[in-house]
């Protein structure tokens, strides 16, 4: 019995592939032209550079914040200055009347208060 041939090569002209090399700038063109990658680099440019929380925004505010928590930690140890002198100033006389004496330039009745100016300091004010 006889096979049943549906394609015989012999009969159908034979193709000739030619293949031409491919240029390295046909490459790189095939890949910037593709869709997928001009999608991703218009999102990464959109998130980058346009958009509210973009790169350089982000990174302003974090020097920012970097900077107002040191401020923080100065505000926090002044506090903790400011509660030791009002402990001082509520449990010990001395410390009352010295506060008395420097700040409010104030004397018991039978002294004399002399007040000097140091040179240094009015170098510093006329800088």
């Amino acid at each position: 019995m006889e096979e049943f041939v549906d394609f015989v090569p012999e009969k159908e002209p034979a193709r000739v592939v030619h293949k031409r090399p491919r240029k390295a700038l046909s490459k790189i063109s095939r890949f910037l032209t593709n869709r997928f990658f001009l999608a991703t680099v218009g999102f990464a440019a959109i998130m980058l550079f346009l958009d509210k929380n973009d790169l350089f925004t982000t990174i302003e505010r974090h020097r920012e914040l970097n900077g107002l928590e040191l401020s923080k930690e100065h505000y926090n140890k002044e506090l903790v200055d400011l509660h030791k002198i009002k402990t001082d100033l509520e449990t010990n006389p001395a410390t009352i009347e010295k506060l008395a004496r420097e700040k409010y330039k104030m004397k018991r009745d039978n002294e004399d208060i002399f007040l000097t100016e140091d040179n240094n300091t009015k170098l510093k004010q006329a800088e």
